[in-house]
C-alpha cells in the first residue's frame, strides 16, 4: 500500500514522484456520475480501485470517492477487499466490496466476516464456496460472473445450449444456504472499439447473451436484484446496458480506454522527476546503452532520475517529455534507452538547469495514451507499472 504524503520531506530522497490529484478524482467522478444516471437515477457507481486504484494508491482514493458518495468498490482479491473495508471503517461509511477474481474458498470465514462479495466463477467454484461457508458457519455475499464473450471467468452463455445449461446451474446456486445471490454481470472484452466495427457486433451478442440468462431464470422464478455489464468504454458508448451499476476504472483516473472515447476528464495522476545532470555530448558520441542515439553536432543532454524499475518503460524510449524551464514548459525528446534507474534527454536551447521539474505523463489524457501506443500497450498497464518506489503525493 502507498503511504499517505502531507509533505515532501521524504520527496527529497530522491526526486521522483507521481503527483495525484485528489480534486481531479473528485471532478471526473461527478462528470460519469451525472452522465451514467442521465436516464436512471437509481444507476449505482462501481469504483474499481482494484491494483492500488490503477497506480494510484487505493486508502487516498476510496477515502475521496466515500467523500463523493460512492458505497460500492470493486476490487481484484481478498487482500484488496479487506483494505478497502479498513478505509471504509476508518471513515465510518458502509459500502459493498466485490471481489472480481478468484479468492481460494477456504477463506469463506474472511469473506463473510468482513461483508465481502465474492464473485462465483463457476457451478463447482459455488459449490466449494458453500461447503467452506457452511463449515466457517457464514452466508457468504454473491454476484454471479457470465462468460458472454471474454471467455475468461464465469457460467458459460455462448450459445443456445450453454445457456439452457447455465440456467440450470444458476437456479441450483441461487438455492445454496451459505450463499446469497444478490448480483449478476458479464464483462464486455471489445466494448472499446470503433463503433461498426467487429467489436460493437460482439458487444451486442454479449448484451442479448446476458439478457437471455436473466429473462430464462425469472421465468424460472430465480429472480437476481442487481446486474451489471457496463465497463469504462461500454458506460460511455451503451446506455441501454447500463442496468443497475456501471463499473468505472481508468475513466475515474483521468485516461481513455481506447482513443475513440472523448470525455472532458482530467489526468489524476503526474508522473515527475527532475533534471539531476547536465553534459555536452560531443559529435560523434552515443547516450546509454547500445548507442542508439547519437548526433552530428554538439548537444545538451539532461539525465533524470527515473527508469524502467520505477515502471518508466524502455518502449518509452524517443518519447517527448515536458521540462518546467525558467522560460516556461518545453518539450525534449527522450534519447537513448531508457536505463533502469535513469532517463535521459535533449535539452538543447531549452535554457533547461539541474533540478527543473519534469512532467512524463498527466497534463493531458493524450500524453499517457501516446507512451500506451508506443509500447504497444494501454494506458491501464502504465498507470498499474508506475512503481511502490515512486512516491505518491496527494493534492
Amino acid at each position: 500500500m502507498y503511504k499517505l504524503y502531507s509533505s515532501l520531506p521524504e520527496l527529497e530522497q530522491r526526486k521522483t514522484w507521481a503527483e495525484i490529484d485528489l480534486d481531479a478524482l473528485r471532478r471526473n467522478y461527478r462528470l460519469l456520475r451525472e452522465m451514467a444516471t442521465a436516464e436512471n437515477p437509481a444507476v449505482r457507481m462501481i469504483a474499481v480501485v482494484k491494483a492500488e486504484a490503477y497506480g494510484h494508491g487505493a486508502p487516498a482514493c476510496v477515502a475521496t470517492l466515500l467523500d463523493e458518495g460512492c458505497d460500492f468498490f470493486a476490487v481484484s482479491c481478498i487482500d484488496e477487499a479487506v483494505a478497502v473495508r479498513a478505509v471504509c471503517d476508518e471513515n465510518h461509511r458502509e459500502a459493498d466490496i466485490l471481489i472480481l477474481g478468484y479468492t481460494p474458498p477456504e477463506l469463506a470465514l474472511q469473506l463473510g466476516r468482513y461483508a465481502i462479495t465474492q464473485t462465483l466463477l463457476s457451478e463447482d467454484y459455488a459449490a466449494r464456496l458453500e461447503r467452506e461457508a457452511a463449515a466457517a458457519g457464514v452466508t457468504v455475499r454473491t454476484h454471479i460472473a457470465l462468460d458472454t464473450g471474454m471467455n475468461r471467468i464465469g457460467f458459460p452463455a455462448h450459445s443456445d445450449m450453454e445457456i439452457t445449461a447455465t440456467v440450470a446451474a444458476i437456479a441450483r446456486v441461487a438455492g445454496f444456504a451459505h450463499l446469497s445471490v444478490e448480483g449478476m454481470f458479464t464483462h464486455f472484452a471489445r466494448a472499446d472499439e470503433q463503433t461498426g466495427g467487429e467489436g460493437d457486433a460482439l458487444t451486442d451478442r454479449q448484451s442479448e447473451r446476458y439478457r437471455a440468462v436473466r429473462a430464462a431464470l425469472e421465468r424460472q422464478g430465480v429472480v437476481i436484484p442487481f446486474h451489471h455489464t457496463c465497463n469504462s468504454a461500454a458506460t460511455v458508448r451503451r446506455a441501454a446496458d447500463r442496468m443497475s451499476g456501471v463499473r468505472l476504472g481508468i475513466l475515474l483516473y483521468g485516461a481513455r480506454p481506447s482513443d475513440c472515447i472523448e470525455l472532458p476528464l482530467k489526468p489524476v495522476m503526474k508522473l515527475r522527476t527532475v533534471i539531476s545532470h547536465l553534459h555536452k555530448l560531443l559529435p560523434g558520441e552515443a547516450v546509454s546503452y547500445g548507442g542508439t542515439f547519437s548526433s552530428d553536432t554538439e548537444r545538451l543532454i539532461a539525465t533524470m532520475p527515473i527508469g524502467y524499475a520505477d515502471g518508466f518503460l524502455r518502449a518509452y524510449s524517443g518519447s517527448f517529455v515536458t521540462v518546467e524551464t525558467a522560460e516556461g514548459p518545453k518539450p525534449a525528446p527522450i534519447v537513448g534507452r531508457i536505463c533502469m534507474d535513469q532517463t535521459m534527454i535533449d535539452v538543447t536551447d531549452t535554457g533547461a538547469a539541474v533540478g527543473d521539474v519534469v512532467t512524463l505523463f498527466g497534463n493531458d489524457p493524450k500524453e499517457l495514451y501516446a507512451y500506451a501506443d508506443r509500447a504497444g500497450t494501454i494506458d491501464y498497464e502504465c498507470l498499474c507499472l508506475v512503481s511502490s518506489r515512486v512516491i505518491r503525493v496527494y493534492r
